[in-house]
């Protein structure tokens, strides 16, 4: 087992460290999920749809606000690529979510 230099062994990052470096993302995946257990769950589409847009939004909102540093698993290229690609989904989700007509 390899050791640091001051005698003790590596150890991975704990729960904490991870859960600060990576609120952002685990936010708006915790929305889609609630999201998509409406969906399913429920069987409210619009509403479901609608709350995985918002997150996909919240995201991109995350994306253009917080530095790079700060943003976790939602940089993955440039800031303003993110944002684009985040707000056209996010936009899209909420046109397919408002045009689609309720079953009869």
């Amino acid at each position: 087992m390899a050791q640091g230099e001051s005698g003790e062994s590596p150890r991975a990052p704990g729960a904490r460290a991870l859960l600060a470096r990576e609120w952002p993302f685990l936010v708006v995946c915790a929305g889609v999920c609630v999201g998509l257990g409406v969906v399913v769950g429920l069987d409210r589409f619009r509403r479901g749809t609608l709350l995985v847009a918002a997150s996909v939004i919240l995201g991109a909102w995350l994306r253009a606000l917080l530095p790079a540093p700060r943003c976790g698993l939602l940089k993955v290229r440039g800031r303003a690529f993110d944002v684009a690609t985040m707000l056209i989904l996010g936009v899209s989700l909420v046109v397919v979510a408002l045009a689609v007509p309720p079953p009869s």
